[in-house]
């Protein structure tokens, strides 16, 4: 494990932690990178990061709290906390949790980065949402859905009393001693917070703003590896919830997603998880059921390949080889190389890749997708950001390889 992700960090792919185990036992844990690039401070063990969508994990067990204590029952509607949302009567507490209700994700609309550096509230995100409501009749369907969880966790405040810090602090994290996880605000950042990144191959930049308003009980936590391991082991255990409880956060519902935990299969080898991204951040967190074994890596750059990581250190931990990443050699573009590779290439009728260049670099847009620049690390390597495959072009095709393996026809 430790090869493979320090050849990651090498190609600034990897900065971050992971911790892996099995019960008690202490399988892998290393840190690699820095906390703060410009101080060098390394990361430790304490190091926090934002989790994102791992939040969820979070909220959903506030909800089921709720439930115990006979405040909810998982088909209340949402209509009884937001009778104002148009046919919030055909949703229930279930559907958001499982992201069958149809409303869609906040992510739908164009504008939503450039409101996420406005001084938006949480409800001007519902009220965005509200103006195209869903994406498909409640329960005929799975799409994951932010706006779920961000509904949810209003209820969570409506139905408390309480912030939703304050009622995830009482209800989870004191009595669990997650000293180290809380949600972070606009006003509060917590000390031991990794510093966030965004980069390339070419250049390294602090991650954007972001409110954090936004995504609210969808993704505004943050956390250590340590944390999020004694938080699964809670869960998986029944720490806080009944035996019979936690086996329903766990079934399938029709989406291969549980209450705030996504299914997973590996190849035959079953588990549960979830993957989380914010602005510099990204993370994963694993649970192998047959091997009771935990895996966490959380880094503080959001170009991290993370379903790649995910993939291969599952792969590793069963004992399978895995293609071990090859070493980045940035280089500036040639003349002819912008020239041989702009063209159009076919995916299939309808599909192109428009590959074009501005003088100085290139660009690839797919039909109906944005457009992201190429970066060449090697004499006919080239990635992208965000994205997690390679790509080669020969005299009338062009390749990729990786999470994605696809060829397409040079059309001029």
């Amino acid at each position: 494990m430790d090869e493979y992700l320090s050849a990651h960090t090498f190609n600034g792919k990897f900065n971050g932690s992971l911790l892996v185990s099995s019960g008690d036992s202490i399988i892998h844990f290393n840190t690699y990178g820095f906390a703060d690039r410009d101080s060098k401070a390394p990361i430790d063990d304490s190091t926090k990061f934002l989790i994102g969508s791992i939040t969820k994990t979070f909220t959903a067990m506030g909800i089921l709290l709720l439930e115990q204590e006979g405040k909810l029952t998982l088909d209340s509607k949402l209509s009884n906390y937001f009778a104002e949302f148009p046919k919030s009567d055909n949703v229930t507490i279930h559907q958001l949790l499982t992201h069958t209700s149809g409303i869609r994700d906040y992510h739908y609309f164009q504008s939503w980065v450039e409101l996420s550096k406005s001084e938006l509230t949480t409800m001007d995100v519902i009220n965005q949402v509200t103006t195209d409501p869903y994406g498909f009749k409640p329960a005929s369907n799975f799409r994951y859905s932010n706006t779920g969880y961000i509904f949810l966790g209003l209820i969570i405040e409506q139905l408390s009393g309480k912030s939703f810090s304050e009622y995830i602090q009482e209800a989870i994290l004191d009595p669990l001693a997650l000293k180290n996880t809380g949600i972070i605000t606009n006003e509060i950042t917590p000390s031991g917070l990794a510093k966030g990144y965004t980069t390339t191959p070419k250049h390294t930049a602090d991650a954007q703003y972001i409110n954090y308003n936004q995504p609210f009980s969808s993704g505004n936590m943050y956390s250590t590896v340590w944390d999020l391991q004694c938080f699964t082991k809670a869960v998986i255990n029944s720490e806080l919830l009944p035996k019979a409880k936690t086996k329903e956060i766990f079934e399938n519902n029709g989406g291969y997603y549980g209450y705030g935990w996504g299914l997973r299969d590996f190849d035959g080898t079953k588990g549960y998880g979830h993957h989380g991204g914010m602005n510099g951040f990204w993370g994963s967190i694993t649970y192998l059921t047959e091997s009771q074994t935990f895996m966490c890596f959380l880094t503080n750059d959001d170009n991290t390949p993370k379903y790649t990581i995910n993939r291969d250190l599952v792969k590793i931990l069963k004992g399978e080889k895995v293609k071990q990443p090859m070493a980045f050699e940035y280089r500036a573009m040639s003349d002819s190389t912008l020239s041989h590779c702009s063209s159009d290439y076919l995916i299939k009728p309808g599909d192109t890749l428009h590959v074009t260049t501005d003088g100085s670099g290139l660009f690839m847009q797919e039909t109906g997708q944005l457009n992201y620049e190429l970066f060449q690390v090697g004499d006919n390597r080239f990635v992208m950001t965000m994205q997690e495959f390679d790509v080669q072009f020969e005299s009338d095709s062009l390749y990729f390889e990786g999470i994605v393996n696809l060829s397409a026809a040079k059309l001029n």
